[in-house]
């Protein structure tokens, strides 16, 4: 019953999270564009990122210490065979200001690692 209802509300569903995507995306490439040591492709689709650093320590180590620090929460890259990467999410919440601050709580451990 639940499946049928979204279905008939699939267009309004579908295009609230294209919205939410788009609006997130555009702040994670900001944030992309303003670190020095990152760099990625930017999605055509989808919710996540693989975000590549320059710096000099394997990915889970530094997705680990970042938790620690920080709280900030990101998968490591060597868990898609990525290494000195993270992936990121970005279509959970259709408040942008919840992706900065997450953003931000990582831009906080990048600069620990200059």
């Amino acid at each position: 019953m639940v499946a049928a209802i979204a279905l008939e509300h699939a267009g309004t569903i579908l295009g609230r999270s294209r919205a939410i995507i788009k609006q997130n995306l555009a702040v994670l490439d900001a944030w992309i564009a303003s670190e020095p040591h990152l760099s990625y492709v930017k999605p055509e689709a989808g919710t996540t990122a693989l975000v590549y650093y320059d710096y000099a320590i394997d990915s889970y180590a530094f997705c680990t210490r970042m938790i620690e620090k920080t709280g900030a929460m990101v998968t490591p890259g060597d868990c898609f065979e990525e290494p000195r990467s993270m992936r990121i999410g970005y279509g959970y919440s259709d408040n942008p200001e919840d992706l900065k601050k997450g953003l931000e709580a990582i831009s906080r451990y990048l600069r620990t690692l200059e």
